[in-house]
Protein backbone atom coordinates (compact mmCIF):
# COMPACT_ATOMS: atom_id res chain seq x y z
CA UNK A 1 0.00 0.00 0.00
CA UNK A 2 1.49 3.78 -0.98
CA UNK A 3 2.07 6.07 1.68
CA UNK A 4 0.12 9.07 0.94
CA UNK A 5 1.00 11.41 -1.63
CA UNK A 6 2.79 14.45 0.30
CA UNK A 7 1.83 17.71 -1.44
CA UNK A 8 4.59 19.73 -0.11
CA UNK A 9 6.91 16.99 -1.73
CA UNK A 10 4.87 17.43 -4.83
CA UNK A 11 4.91 21.75 -4.52
CA UNK A 12 8.58 21.37 -4.15
CA UNK A 13 9.40 18.96 -7.44
CA UNK A 14 6.85 21.37 -9.52
CA UNK A 15 8.39 25.13 -7.92
CA UNK A 16 12.15 24.10 -9.11
CA UNK A 17 10.78 22.75 -12.01
CA UNK A 18 8.76 25.70 -13.40
CA UNK A 19 11.49 28.10 -13.49
CA UNK A 20 14.20 25.44 -15.42
CA UNK A 21 14.01 27.74 -18.34
CA UNK A 22 15.97 30.54 -16.71
CA UNK A 23 17.71 28.66 -13.65
CA UNK A 24 18.66 25.68 -15.49
CA UNK A 25 20.58 23.91 -12.62
CA UNK A 26 20.39 22.97 -9.54
CA UNK A 27 21.66 20.07 -7.26
CA UNK A 28 21.12 19.96 -3.25
CA UNK A 29 22.52 17.26 -1.11
CA UNK A 30 22.50 16.69 2.50
CA UNK A 31 23.66 14.08 4.79
CA UNK A 32 26.95 12.71 5.36
CA UNK A 33 29.48 12.95 2.54
CA UNK A 34 32.33 10.90 1.63
CA UNK A 35 35.08 11.05 -0.80
CA UNK A 36 32.59 8.81 -3.04
CA UNK A 37 29.97 11.06 -2.94
CA UNK A 38 31.86 14.40 -3.58
CA UNK A 39 33.32 12.54 -6.70
CA UNK A 40 30.11 11.48 -7.91
CA UNK A 41 28.62 15.22 -7.07
CA UNK A 42 31.78 17.19 -9.54
CA UNK A 43 31.72 14.76 -11.99
CA UNK A 44 27.48 15.17 -12.55
CA UNK A 45 27.71 19.22 -11.77
CA UNK A 46 30.64 19.06 -14.36
CA UNK A 47 29.10 18.04 -17.58
CA UNK A 48 26.04 20.41 -16.94
CA UNK A 49 28.26 23.34 -16.40
CA UNK A 50 30.32 22.67 -19.68
CA UNK A 51 26.79 21.97 -21.16
CA UNK A 52 25.55 25.92 -20.06
CA UNK A 53 28.71 28.04 -20.03
CA UNK A 54 32.07 28.71 -21.02
CA UNK A 55 35.02 26.79 -20.07
CA UNK A 56 35.93 30.36 -17.72
CA UNK A 57 33.03 30.31 -15.74
CA UNK A 58 33.08 26.15 -15.35
CA UNK A 59 36.57 26.34 -14.29
CA UNK A 60 35.75 29.16 -11.44
CA UNK A 61 32.68 27.17 -10.07
CA UNK A 62 34.05 23.62 -10.10
CA UNK A 63 37.27 25.23 -7.87
CA UNK A 64 34.61 26.56 -5.51
CA UNK A 65 33.15 23.11 -5.36
CA UNK A 66 36.29 20.72 -5.04
CA UNK A 67 37.17 23.55 -2.01
CA UNK A 68 33.52 23.30 -0.16
CA UNK A 69 33.48 19.68 -0.90
CA UNK A 70 36.75 19.24 0.78
CA UNK A 71 35.42 21.55 3.83
CA UNK A 72 32.44 19.83 4.27
CA UNK A 73 33.90 16.30 4.16
CA UNK A 74 36.17 17.86 7.11
CA UNK A 75 34.19 19.36 9.71
CA UNK A 76 30.67 17.66 9.03
CA UNK A 77 28.87 16.05 12.49
CA UNK A 78 29.08 12.81 12.07
CA UNK A 79 27.45 10.64 14.68
CA UNK A 80 24.13 9.21 13.41
CA UNK A 81 22.10 10.49 16.24
CA UNK A 82 18.94 11.04 14.39
CA UNK A 83 19.51 14.41 14.07
CA UNK A 84 18.15 16.48 10.50
CA UNK A 85 21.85 18.40 10.76
CA UNK A 86 23.72 15.90 10.90
CA UNK A 87 26.29 15.78 8.31
CA UNK A 88 26.74 18.36 5.65
CA UNK A 89 24.94 20.57 3.00
CA UNK A 90 25.86 21.16 -0.66
CA UNK A 91 23.89 23.09 -2.47
CA UNK A 92 24.81 24.43 -6.26
CA UNK A 93 22.18 26.83 -8.01
CA UNK A 94 22.43 28.57 -11.22
CA UNK A 95 20.58 31.63 -11.84
CA UNK A 96 20.29 33.92 -14.75
CA UNK A 97 23.04 36.42 -13.38
CA UNK A 98 25.24 34.15 -10.84
CA UNK A 99 25.76 30.49 -10.03
CA UNK A 100 25.40 30.45 -6.14
CA UNK A 101 27.34 27.52 -3.86
CA UNK A 102 26.65 26.76 -0.54
CA UNK A 103 27.87 24.77 1.76
CA UNK A 104 26.67 23.79 5.36
CA UNK A 105 27.61 22.29 8.81
CA UNK A 106 26.91 21.86 12.43
CA UNK A 107 29.31 23.82 14.39
CA UNK A 108 29.70 24.25 18.23
CA UNK A 109 29.43 27.57 20.10
CA UNK A 110 33.15 28.12 20.46
CA UNK A 111 33.61 27.20 17.07
CA UNK A 112 31.11 29.56 15.50
CA UNK A 113 33.16 32.83 17.10
CA UNK A 114 36.51 31.88 15.63
CA UNK A 115 34.11 31.49 12.48
CA UNK A 116 32.66 34.47 12.65
CA UNK A 117 35.89 36.30 13.61
CA UNK A 118 37.70 34.78 10.35
CA UNK A 119 34.51 35.61 7.99
CA UNK A 120 34.16 39.04 8.82
CA UNK A 121 37.91 39.69 8.61
CA UNK A 122 37.70 37.94 4.96
CA UNK A 123 34.66 39.91 4.05
CA UNK A 124 35.67 43.56 4.98
CA UNK A 125 39.31 42.65 2.66
CA UNK A 126 38.99 44.05 -1.34
CA UNK A 127 40.89 41.70 -3.75
CA UNK A 128 43.48 43.17 -3.38
CA UNK A 129 43.93 42.85 0.29
CA UNK A 130 42.97 39.45 -0.02
CA UNK A 131 45.64 38.57 -1.69
CA UNK A 132 48.48 39.99 0.74
CA UNK A 133 46.54 38.21 3.28
CA UNK A 134 46.25 35.03 1.80
CA UNK A 135 50.24 35.39 1.34
CA UNK A 136 50.74 35.98 5.36
CA UNK A 137 48.73 32.95 6.68
CA UNK A 138 50.69 30.60 4.14
CA UNK A 139 54.00 31.77 5.18
CA UNK A 140 53.49 32.65 8.83
CA UNK A 141 49.90 30.95 10.37
CA UNK A 142 50.98 27.41 9.63
CA UNK A 143 48.21 24.82 9.39
CA UNK A 144 45.88 23.44 11.81
CA UNK A 145 45.29 19.62 12.56
CA UNK A 146 41.94 20.14 10.02
CA UNK A 147 43.52 21.87 7.08
CA UNK A 148 44.79 25.20 6.57
CA UNK A 149 44.13 28.17 9.14
CA UNK A 150 41.59 29.99 6.97
CA UNK A 151 43.70 29.64 3.89
CA UNK A 152 40.58 27.72 1.88
CA UNK A 153 38.29 30.23 2.62
CA UNK A 154 40.56 33.29 2.02
CA UNK A 155 41.45 32.01 -1.44
CA UNK A 156 37.13 31.02 -1.82
CA UNK A 157 36.55 34.55 -1.51
CA UNK A 158 39.46 35.43 -3.85
CA UNK A 159 38.04 33.79 -6.77
CA UNK A 160 34.68 34.32 -6.42
CA UNK A 161 32.87 37.19 -7.83
CA UNK A 162 32.01 39.52 -4.52
CA UNK A 163 31.89 38.80 -0.32
CA UNK A 164 31.66 35.87 1.75
CA UNK A 165 27.96 35.55 2.54
CA UNK A 166 27.16 33.52 5.64
CA UNK A 167 24.45 32.96 8.66
CA UNK A 168 24.48 30.60 11.92
CA UNK A 169 21.12 29.19 12.93
CA UNK A 170 20.69 27.51 15.96
CA UNK A 171 20.13 23.69 16.11
CA UNK A 172 20.78 20.69 18.60
CA UNK A 173 22.92 22.70 21.37
CA UNK A 174 25.20 24.71 18.58
CA UNK A 175 24.67 26.42 14.69
CA UNK A 176 23.96 24.96 11.22
CA UNK A 177 26.28 27.12 9.70
CA UNK A 178 25.61 28.35 6.09
CA UNK A 179 28.57 29.73 3.54
CA UNK A 180 27.31 30.87 -0.16
CA UNK A 181 29.82 32.43 -2.62
CA UNK A 182 28.87 33.67 -6.53
CA UNK A 183 30.23 33.03 -9.55
CA UNK A 184 29.09 35.67 -12.42
CA UNK A 185 28.11 34.46 -15.31
CA UNK A 186 28.04 38.11 -16.98
CA UNK A 187 29.99 40.41 -14.47
CA UNK A 188 28.09 43.42 -16.26
CA UNK A 189 25.02 42.30 -15.09
CA UNK A 190 25.47 40.90 -11.78
CA UNK A 191 25.70 43.06 -8.67
CA UNK A 192 26.39 40.97 -5.42
CA UNK A 193 25.31 43.88 -2.86
CA UNK A 194 21.60 42.99 -3.93
CA UNK A 195 22.25 39.06 -4.87
CA UNK A 196 24.55 37.76 -2.72
CA UNK A 197 22.23 37.49 0.50
CA UNK A 198 19.01 36.43 -1.55
CA UNK A 199 21.00 33.38 -2.83
CA UNK A 200 22.37 32.44 0.73
CA UNK A 201 18.17 32.61 2.09
CA UNK A 202 17.27 30.59 -1.16
CA UNK A 203 19.47 27.88 -0.60
CA UNK A 204 18.45 28.26 3.41
CA UNK A 205 15.17 28.01 2.06
CA UNK A 206 15.37 25.22 0.30
CA UNK A 207 17.42 23.43 3.18
CA UNK A 208 14.52 23.95 5.40
CA UNK A 209 11.87 22.30 2.56
CA UNK A 210 14.34 19.52 2.12
CA UNK A 211 14.42 18.97 5.97
CA UNK A 212 10.93 18.93 6.47
CA UNK A 213 10.36 16.15 4.06
CA UNK A 214 13.99 14.13 4.56
CA UNK A 215 14.42 14.76 1.35
CA UNK A 216 17.87 13.25 0.65
CA UNK A 217 19.11 14.76 -2.75
CA UNK A 218 17.01 17.54 -4.92
CA UNK A 219 18.41 17.52 -8.97
CA UNK A 220 17.38 20.17 -11.50
CA UNK A 221 18.90 20.28 -14.99
CA UNK A 222 19.59 18.73 -18.25
CA UNK A 223 19.41 14.48 -18.61
CA UNK A 224 20.28 12.54 -20.67
CA UNK A 225 22.06 9.19 -20.58
CA UNK A 226 25.22 10.06 -18.52
CA UNK A 227 23.69 11.87 -16.62
CA UNK A 228 21.39 9.14 -15.62
CA UNK A 229 24.34 7.09 -14.48
CA UNK A 230 25.78 9.50 -12.18
CA UNK A 231 23.14 10.31 -10.61
CA UNK A 232 22.66 6.28 -9.98
CA UNK A 233 26.26 6.42 -8.58
CA UNK A 234 25.01 9.40 -6.38
CA UNK A 235 22.08 6.99 -5.39
CA UNK A 236 24.43 4.16 -4.44
CA UNK A 237 26.52 6.04 -2.50
CA UNK A 238 24.45 8.56 -0.30
CA UNK A 239 21.41 6.42 1.24
CA UNK A 240 22.07 2.67 -0.32
CA UNK A 241 24.30 0.00 1.54
CA UNK A 242 23.03 -2.57 -1.31
CA UNK A 243 21.22 -1.04 -3.87
CA UNK A 244 21.21 -4.16 -6.61
CA UNK A 245 19.27 -6.06 -3.57
CA UNK A 246 17.00 -2.67 -2.67
CA UNK A 247 16.41 -1.64 -6.33
CA UNK A 248 16.98 1.83 -5.75
CA UNK A 249 19.15 2.49 -8.25
CA UNK A 250 17.75 0.46 -11.12
CA UNK A 251 14.29 2.74 -10.28
CA UNK A 252 15.63 5.69 -10.12
CA UNK A 253 17.70 4.89 -13.61
CA UNK A 254 14.26 3.82 -14.49
CA UNK A 255 12.44 6.84 -13.50
CA UNK A 256 15.14 9.65 -15.16
CA UNK A 257 15.43 7.65 -18.31
CA UNK A 258 11.62 8.22 -18.67
CA UNK A 259 12.43 11.54 -18.02
CA UNK A 260 15.43 12.14 -20.57
CA UNK A 261 13.22 10.41 -23.25
CA UNK A 262 9.99 12.05 -22.91
CA UNK A 263 10.28 15.66 -21.40
CA UNK A 264 9.30 18.61 -23.85
CA UNK A 265 12.82 20.47 -24.98
CA UNK A 266 11.69 23.59 -25.94
CA UNK A 267 14.97 25.30 -26.66
CA UNK A 268 16.96 22.61 -27.89
CA UNK A 269 19.10 22.31 -25.25
CA UNK A 270 21.75 19.46 -25.45
CA UNK A 271 19.58 17.57 -23.16
CA UNK A 272 16.02 16.79 -21.78
CA UNK A 273 15.08 19.36 -18.64
CA UNK A 274 13.87 17.68 -15.67
CA UNK A 275 13.89 17.68 -11.91
CA UNK A 276 14.45 14.78 -9.22
CA UNK A 277 14.14 14.47 -5.94
CA UNK A 278 15.01 10.93 -3.24
CA UNK A 279 13.21 11.12 -0.12
CA UNK A 280 12.83 8.88 2.85
CA UNK A 281 9.41 7.73 4.03
CA UNK A 282 9.17 5.62 7.33
CA UNK A 283 8.33 2.25 4.92
CA UNK A 284 11.41 3.18 2.73
CA UNK A 285 12.31 5.57 0.10
CA UNK A 286 9.89 7.77 -2.27
CA UNK A 287 11.28 9.25 -5.41
CA UNK A 288 9.84 11.72 -8.07
CA UNK A 289 10.63 13.08 -11.36
CA UNK A 290 9.31 16.23 -12.73
CA UNK A 291 9.20 17.59 -16.15
CA UNK A 292 7.31 19.44 -19.04
CA UNK A 293 5.30 17.75 -21.71
CA UNK A 294 3.47 18.45 -24.63
CA UNK A 295 -0.17 19.97 -24.46
CA UNK A 296 -0.81 17.30 -27.15
CA UNK A 297 0.56 14.65 -24.90
CA UNK A 298 -1.39 15.45 -21.50
CA UNK A 299 -4.56 13.20 -21.91
CA UNK A 300 -2.17 10.38 -23.41
CA UNK A 301 -0.01 10.29 -20.35
CA UNK A 302 -3.11 10.09 -18.21
CA UNK A 303 -4.77 7.15 -20.13
CA UNK A 304 -1.53 5.23 -19.69
CA UNK A 305 -0.73 5.74 -16.16
CA UNK A 306 -4.42 4.85 -15.29
CA UNK A 307 -4.48 1.78 -17.40
CA UNK A 308 -1.23 0.25 -15.86
CA UNK A 309 -2.26 1.27 -12.11
CA UNK A 310 -5.11 -1.35 -12.55
CA UNK A 311 -2.99 -3.98 -14.22
CA UNK A 312 -1.75 -7.10 -12.29
CA UNK A 313 1.95 -7.95 -11.72
CA UNK A 314 0.88 -11.06 -14.17
CA UNK A 315 -0.41 -9.02 -16.83
CA UNK A 316 2.59 -6.82 -16.58
CA UNK A 317 4.74 -9.14 -17.13
CA UNK A 318 2.97 -10.67 -19.88
CA UNK A 319 2.63 -7.60 -21.46
CA UNK A 320 7.00 -6.74 -21.14
CA UNK A 321 7.28 -9.88 -22.76
CA UNK A 322 5.50 -9.69 -25.38
CA UNK A 323 6.82 -5.98 -25.79
CA UNK A 324 10.20 -7.30 -25.85
CA UNK A 325 9.43 -9.62 -28.94
CA UNK A 326 7.62 -6.73 -30.81
CA UNK A 327 10.45 -4.22 -30.36
CA UNK A 328 12.82 -6.62 -31.62
CA UNK A 329 10.65 -6.49 -34.95
CA UNK A 330 10.60 -2.30 -34.75
CA UNK A 331 6.98 -1.94 -33.42
CA UNK A 332 7.53 -0.85 -29.40
CA UNK A 333 4.48 -0.05 -27.33
CA UNK A 334 4.11 2.74 -25.15
CA UNK A 335 4.25 2.49 -21.33
CA UNK A 336 6.65 -0.29 -21.42
CA UNK A 337 8.90 2.09 -18.95
CA UNK A 338 6.64 2.56 -17.07
CA UNK A 339 5.26 -0.37 -16.46
CA UNK A 340 9.06 -1.66 -15.23
CA UNK A 341 8.72 1.19 -12.75
CA UNK A 342 5.72 -0.74 -11.24
CA UNK A 343 6.60 -4.00 -11.19
CA UNK A 344 10.15 -2.87 -10.17
CA UNK A 345 7.96 -1.30 -7.19
CA UNK A 346 5.46 -3.47 -6.64
CA UNK A 347 3.29 0.14 -5.88
CA UNK A 348 0.93 2.06 -7.27
CA UNK A 349 2.29 5.03 -9.72
CA UNK A 350 1.11 7.92 -7.75
CA UNK A 351 1.54 11.33 -10.58
CA UNK A 352 0.03 14.89 -11.23
CA UNK A 353 0.07 17.31 -13.80
CA UNK A 354 0.03 20.98 -13.35
CA UNK A 355 -1.75 22.98 -15.53
CA UNK A 356 -1.00 26.30 -16.85
CA UNK A 357 -1.97 29.20 -19.30
CA UNK A 358 1.56 30.35 -19.97
CA UNK A 359 3.25 27.22 -19.93
CA UNK A 360 2.93 23.74 -21.23
CA UNK A 361 2.03 21.08 -18.78
CA UNK A 362 4.34 19.97 -15.95
CA UNK A 363 4.03 16.28 -15.23
CA UNK A 364 4.76 14.67 -11.89
CA UNK A 365 5.42 10.84 -11.40
CA UNK A 366 6.30 9.57 -7.86
CA UNK A 367 7.56 6.03 -7.48
CA UNK A 368 7.73 4.35 -3.43
CA UNK A 369 10.24 1.39 -2.76
CA UNK A 370 9.94 -0.18 0.57
CA UNK A 371 13.40 -0.53 2.76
Amino acid sequence: MNEPINKHAFDLIHESGRSIDTNQFLFACRGNFNSSITDNILFLTEENLHALDSPKIAKKVYYLMVEGLQNITRHQKYNRDGSAYEGGLFIINRHVEAYSVTYGNWVAADVKKLLEERLSTISNKEQAELKEYYLEILNNSGFSTKGGAGLGLVDMARKSSGKLHYKFVPVDDGYFYYLNLSIAIDKNNYDDASSGEKYLEKAIDIHDNMIDIDAQILFKGLLNEENVNHLSNQIDTTVSDDPESDGLGIVMTELLRNVAKHACNRFNQPGKPGVFMLQCIPTGYCMQSGNYIHMDNKDSIERVVNRINIMTTEEINNLLSKTGEEHVQGKGMKGTGLMQLKRLSGKQIEHKIFASETQPPFFILQIQLAK
